[in-house]
């Protein structure tokens, strides 16, 4: 069977497009994210399709868009690589290797809230990709990481696959792979955000039986074949914050891929995030801790029951202070949805939860509690069942 075929036309349009495959010197260039989007909404503006460009001849709906950037004859050229599209595809299934875009209905609900046109309208990977929309624990650090710091990697890891709990980091060695092989040594869940060549991430010893039992999932916005690079190790950052429900980050320096990261989660606000605390901790711990992330210590995680409820219920209890003592005046308003959600996450992570269990609990009017269930919903933070309904995370 031809391969494209277990594509949806759109995804297929998608890969022709932005695909980086059958590239020649001198051919024209995938479209960047940007420029997709923006070709996108003035497909979707005039009523048409990612589809259609497949189904007939795509000159009759390229030919009137104008873009500084993007010609119509580039986007024809582009389009014209259904040969080479089928022989990537062809390669990459023999391996295990899957493609996902943005108009797939399982593409990852937290990628589409929290980055929209950030994010990359492909993913590839291998494994279970309903692990993508699980969330969990996002645990991420150095590379050259002190023993205490792998230690503690190794134990978050391990006590979060004993609570069932997901965990979302990185293929990179040092804290990011402590904290997998942990977590796959007792049968847990984890999602690795690989930023070096999928194809190679897929055939390494230390990923086989994980993925043969389905514990394990590989994915990656960058093409399979994509080698290692700096600047994309630190793009790959996002995907593993904003995959999760809260991030750990176990040791960081005061500058590089770690760093940023956990700072750019900082500025958008993606998840809670905690920073390890206690011996031999890293000057860019101390630096997060003074930016206002929480601690997180050998201690907490010994004695948690529920580690994502815990973590979530300690970040709600700080937002709630910090606005009930930075709210100077009556004028400034305040998001209390923000208060809501993590106290709804736990309220919900035991047991399913009707509407009028959570007007109960929160003493809301039901417009209120229906309106942020809604959106609670919408962001892919609960799931949705039965009828009435009912919520769990």
């Amino acid at each position: 069977m031809d391969s494209t075929v277990l594509l949806s036309s759109e995804t297929r349009a998608i890969m022709l497009l932005c695909g980086h495959f059958g590239l020649k010197r001198g051919g024209s260039k995938p479209l960047t994210p940007t420029e997709y989007h923006r070709f996108v909404r003035w497909l979707e503006g005039r009523r048409g399709s990612l589809a259609e460009l497949l189904d007939g001849d795509p000159r009759d709906s390229v030919r009137s868009y104008r873009d500084k950037e993007v010609s119509g004859q580039r986007l024809l050229e582009l389009l014209g690589r259904e040969a080479w599209l089928a022989q990537a595809l062809d390669r990459w299934t023999r391996v295990g290797i899957w493609v996902m875009s943005e108009k797939d209905s399982d593409y990852p609900v937290r990628l589409r809230h929290r980055l929209k046109a950030a994010g990359a309208p492909l993913l590839f990977g291998a494994g279970p990709r309903e692990l993508l929309n699980e969330g969990g624990v996002c645990i991420v650090g150095s590379r050259d990481s002190t023993d205490a710091g792998l230690a503690f990697a190794r134990h978050l890891g391990g006590r979060a696959a004993d609570e069932g709990l997901t965990v979302i980091s990185s293929d990179m060695r040092g804290v990011d792979r402590e904290a997998i092989t942990a977590a796959l040594a007792q049968s847990g869940k984890v999602v690795s955000v690989v930023s070096d060549s999928l194809e190679k991430a897929v055939s390494a010893r230390r990923n086989r039986n994980a993925l043969v039992a389905g514990t394990l999932v590989l994915v990656t916005p960058f093409a399979p074949d994509t080698r290692f690079s700096v600047s994309n190790a630190m793009r790959a950052n996002k995907y593993q914050y904003t995959l999760s429900d809260v991030a750990v980050i176990v040791e960081t320096r005061r500058h590089g891929g770690v760093w940023s990261g956990a700072d750019e989660n900082r500025n958008e606000g993606w998840v809670p995030a905690f920073v390890r605390t206690g011996a031999q901790m890293a000057p860019g711990n101390t630096a997060l801790l003074h930016l206002g992330l929480l601690p997180i210590s050998e201690e907490d995680v010994r004695n948690s029951h529920n580690l994502i409820a815990q973590l979530l219920d300690r970040s709600m209890k700080e937002n709630v202070a910090a606005a009930a003592t930075t709210v100077p005046s009556e004028s400034r308003g305040i998001d209390l949805y923000g208060v809501f959600l993590p106290e709804l996450l736990r309220f919900v992570a035991s047991e399913a939860r009707s509407e009028t269990d959570v007007m109960k609990h929160f003493a809301l009017e039901p417009g209120q509690a229906r309106a942020w269930l809604a959106r609670a919903y919408a962001e892919g933070r609960i799931n949705k069942s039965g009828s009435p309904s009912r919520y769990r995370r």
